[in-house]
């Protein structure tokens, strides 16, 4: 997944309402400072998060 593709889920979480939090890197390591690795989610009912995110694969 593409940080286009993470912008497009939290432009939808926003419309939604729903809370989420992009992680991003502090640099310390391999990644850039700044780079983001997760997108945390809620609290929300899960068939709210689905709308959104049901057809993310796991990897």
């Amino acid at each position: 997944m593409g940080m286009d593709e993470l912008n497009d889920i939290a432009i939808k979480l926003e419309k939604k309402n729903i809370p989420y939090f992009l992680v991003r890197d502090a640099g310390l390591t391999q990644l850039s400072p700044g780079t983001a690795t997760a997108l945390g989610i809620g609290p929300a009912l899960s068939r709210e998060i689905d709308e959104i995110t049901g057809d993310l694969k796991l990897l």
